[in-house]
């Protein structure tokens, strides 16, 4: 039936139609990303399925606030769906079913009956994202799928001016890649960017209304990048008004990436602290 039914609708005398909308945390170790890829294991995959089954709609639908890549890791994804749904069906049983029938790498946090006009992606105003570097001698074995390990010495001062620079509404075309998708404007709004150091650890908190394609990582990248003193912090003005991938250095990987808030008021994000490291109990 996917969406096709208004919200609140009886079908069948005893399913009535509804909108839900539930929390993920999940390590994307082992996963292609979130999106459905065909012959690929994906987080939407895995939770769609399992969905399907329960409601017993194969054409049920599931929409995500963000579309993470391969190997990264989430602590508040936030997907909603619609589907006739049995009397006996509330947030908390169908998140107690679907922690029950996912891998041990998937979590359902939280789990709510929304409004009818609720979307994940689209009703959302920002997101906050962490990433992790490591510059110890070497990493603990079990956090190393979470982190950047990074061998050079790091100079964080350089990295907290340049990153500065990358607040406020402009054009990241430097730091986005976006080849071969249609895209209208790399201009985006960035709240926050904080260089953030723990220990052995440096973490990057950044917060803005949206994101394009692999632009924490690129950004990150080229922090990393000034950090070692290969440039100025003042250089970062320079590679923005580019607009040029290839004037910025190279992305940071994966693994150290974690969708770490989603935002659903505006200015929600003014009193987001996150937690850090991501990946502590």
């Amino acid at each position: 039936m996917g969406d096709i039914a208004q919200e609140g609708t009886t079908v069948d005398n005893a399913f009535t139609v509804r909108k839900w909308q539930f929390g993920i945390a999940y390590d994307g170790t082992s996963f292609n990303g979130w999106q459905v890829q065909p012959g690929q294991r994906t987080v939407q995959g895995e939770v769609l399925d399992r969905l399907r089954r329960i409601f017993g709609d194969p054409e049920l639908r599931l929409y995500g606030m963000s579309r993470t890549d391969s190997g990264v890791h989430a602590l508040d994804q936030q997907a909603s769906f619609t589907a006739a749904s049995p009397p006996g069906m509330d947030a908390e049983r169908l998140r107690y079913i679907l922690n029950r029938w996912l891998p041990a790498s998937i979590k359902i946090t939280h789990a709510r009956e929304a409004e009818p006009d609720f979307h994940a992606r689209h009703s959302a105003k920002g997101k906050g994202y962490t990433y992790v570097l490591y510059t110890g001698d070497k990493i603990n074995p079990l956090f190393a799928n979470y982190v950047w390990s990074c061998a050079w010495k790091i100079d964080i001062a350089r990295m907290q001016q340049a990153a500065k620079h990358f607040e406020g509404l402009q054009d990241f075309g430097s730091f986005a890649t976006n080849a071969n998708r249609e895209i209208s404007t790399f201009v985006r709004e960035l709240h926050r960017v904080e260089v953030l150091p723990i220990g052995d650890l440096v973490c990057f908190n950044v917060v803005g209304k949206s994101f394009l394609y692999k632009m924490v990582r690129a950004i990150v990248g080229w922090l990393v990048f000034v950090g070692r003193g290969m440039a100025e912090p003042d250089d970062t003005l320079r590679v923005l008004q580019a607009r040029d991938r290839c004037a910025a250095d190279a992305s940071a990987p994966a693994q150290g990436l974690f969708l770490a808030k989603a935002f659903f008021d505006e200015n929600e994000w003014r009193d987001y602290t996150p937690k850090l490291p991501p990946f502590t109990w």
